[in-house]
């Protein structure tokens, strides 16, 4: 990880934990600033992926897969960003199913790195455990917005956290003679 990416996963960390404090404090708000959030995070990523693939992936093996990666978080952050008008179960049903999607990604991407050798998979599964239980516990008190709210905000919190942890985390620089 070079020194930018280190800045920029420590700000982007401490905007996420700052960001699920603030909710907390007003979950009915909270509400309307997830669904924004979601949007734009997903909409930046899409645009990142189209761009990357412009700029790089086009000549690589499997690059189309990255054209449509950022296609389809496009297409997911222009969609989010019309949630705010619908009925909350249905934000709350979204959210639950991407945070269980990035929570399987996350064990299955621990669980291939443990397997190759690595010794740093122990945060990566802690994540993805992370995940699949605020899908879980959002599952159990769906009923109560405030409470999703709250319990979204603890993943962010957590999440954000973890992205800090992992800026400052060593990483092996490998050397071809």
């Amino acid at each position: 990880m070079t020194s930018m990416q280190r800045v920029r996963s420590i700000l982007s960390g401490l905007f996420m934990v700052i960001g699920g404090l603030l909710m907390i404090h007003d979950p009915e708000d909270g509400y309307v600033i997830i669904t924004f959030i979601m949007g734009v995070t997903l909409l930046i990523r899409g645009i990142q992926n189209i761009v990357y693939y412009f700029t790089f992936a086009r000549h690589m093996v499997g690059g189309r897969t990255m054209r449509a990666i950022g296609i389809v978080l496009l297409d997911l952050g222009a969609f989010t960003l019309t949630l705010t008008d619908v009925p909350k179960i249905y934000v709350i049903l979204y959210l639950l199913v991407l945070h269980l999607f990035t929570g399987v990604i996350d064990v299955m991407h621990a669980l291939e790195t443990k397997r190759q050798g690595s010794q740093h998979w122990r945060l990566n599964l802690a994540l993805g455990v992370a995940n699949i239980l605020v899908a879980a516990a959002c599952v159990v008190w769906s009923r109560s917005v405030s409470m999703v709210v709250t319990i979204y905000c603890a993943g962010l919190i957590y999440s954000g956290i973890l992205r800090i942890v992992s800026a400052f985390r060593r990483t092996a620089i490998i050397y071809i003679p």
